[in-house]
């Protein structure tokens, strides 16, 4: 091995410098046996960034494709019309997703179909569709069979619907309840609210309306 001092790169940035190596033959370095240049460079270094903000991502629609916010369509559920003998069915689509560690919480507002003066009685108590009862509610099961409608939560991400929302034939209306959450960061998830609605046989004729709105915000 062959060690020497005092020699040092350039110090400015980018700059080209050159070395030649020679081998020789005997310790005296008198009978050379080969040689050779090399060319080098002072290059610069390449710093990489990027900034991950804190985000909530969450939208409401009759429609989506996978967990797509992008996709999302759609802002009327038409439930059809009212039957003592078979329930009034319909569903819409929320998807959510979050990087917050403390995941996030999506709750509803608003009131039960109304006509005028009349109403369909919200079921702030949660229970089964009774057909010929004057009935409003949702959830967000995976199963429904009485009736038969809705479809499991989708999605790669943690989100889950709440008891009172989750059970299969267990449908229920509160304002301001609680309906999915997730605990911590989440991919996204898609969830599809189903919709019943009975009536009584003195339920007065109208167009029966309601307008729900779904607030996702993150937990603290």
């Amino acid at each position: 091995s062959v060690s020497w001092n005092s020699v040092h790169n350039p110090t400015a940035v980018n700059a080209p410098f050159y070395a030649i190596v020679t081998t020789y033959s005997d310790s005296a370095w008198s009978t050379p046996i080969d040689t050779g240049s090399i060319a080098l460079s002072t290059s610069g270094q390449i710093q990489v960034g990027l900034t991950v903000s804190e985000t909530l991502t969450f939208c409401t629609g009759t429609s989506i494709t996978g967990q797509n916010c992008g996709t999302i369509a759609g802002s009327v559920v038409n439930l059809g019309e009212g039957s003592t003998t078979a329930a009034a069915t319909g569903t819409s689509v929320f998807a959510a997703s979050t990087n917050a560690a403390t995941g996030y919480s999506v709750a509803v507002s608003g009131a039960t179909l109304t006509s005028g003066s009349n109403t369909i009685d919200a079921m702030t108590g949660g229970g089964a569709s009774s057909v010929g009862s004057k009935q409003f509610g949702f959830n967000m099961a995976p199963a429904n069979n009485a009736p038969v409608v809705g479809a499991a939560v989708s999605g790669s991400g943690t989100g889950a619907a709440v008891a009172n929302y989750g059970t299969n034939n267990n449908f229920r209306f509160n304002s301001g309840d609680i309906i999915a959450s997730a605990a911590g960061s989440t991919n996204a998830n898609t969830f599809t609210v189903s919709y019943i609605a009975n009536i009584d046989g003195i339920t007065p004729a109208g167009a029966y309306n309601t307008v729900l709105t779904y607030t996702a915000t993150a937990n603290f």
